[in-house]
């Protein structure tokens, strides 16, 4: 790496875009923008910084050693945080292969009744769960799911019938959000068994 003038090696700008993408707002995330579009500017590398800068807007990554306020504190804490990123990498990749009828509405809702979140609002969910897996694309997980539905159930999921009789959608709601907190279960203070 090359020393500048003063003998101090120059920071490199992807050192720069990975802060970035740890920022949870765009406004935290302005300073980094204008410092890679001034570098590209200057430097006559604009199609580097362009291809930094869509990389940015693509996929903020959320830094386990900083989570964001909305996550209860248990899940701010690294090991943990670490440990809940992973899950919801699991739990998108059941997602996107359709394997099972889950859906983001789902995993918001437990992740909210497990005492995982605070109760964010559907977009500012959208912008967490992308944060958390690489290369998502944005508006994936808000377009994903009937929040309307699911939101106007006031109590939490385990509290809903689990009598097919009485009320057969949300009956098959629980057991969805049954499997998914199964997902969950390593992290959480509670004890989750699978439901039939």
């Amino acid at each position: 790496m090359e020393t500048t003038q003063t003998g101090i090696e120059p920071i490199p700008v992807e050192y720069i875009l990975d802060i970035a993408q740890t920022k949870a707002t765009p406004a935290q995330r302005r300073p980094y923008i204008d410092l890679i579009e001034r570098w590209g500017d200057k430097t006559d590398h604009a199609e580097e910084a362009h291809q930094l800068l869509r990389r940015l807007r693509d996929g903020q990554v959320i830094d386990p050693q900083k989570m964001p306020r909305e996550f209860m504190p248990r899940y701010r804490q690294p090991e943990v945080a670490e440990k809940l990123i992973e899950i919801v990498r699991q739990i998108d990749d059941v997602i996107a292969s359709k394997q099972e009828n889950w859906t983001w509405a789902h995993v918001m809702h437990v992740m909210v009744d497990e005492g995982i979140l605070y109760k964010p609002t559907i977009n500012r969910f959208d912008q967490l769960i992308c944060s958390m897996i690489p290369d998502k694309g944005r508006d994936t997980v808000r377009k994903h799911g009937n929040y309307e539905y699911l939101t106007k159930q006031k109590e939490p999921w385990p509290c809903w019938t689990s009598q097919s009789y009485i009320d057969p959608k949300l009956a098959a709601e629980r057991i969805i959000c049954n499997q998914i907190a199964l997902q969950f279960a390593p992290i959480l203070t509670r004890t989750i068994r699978l439901e039939f």
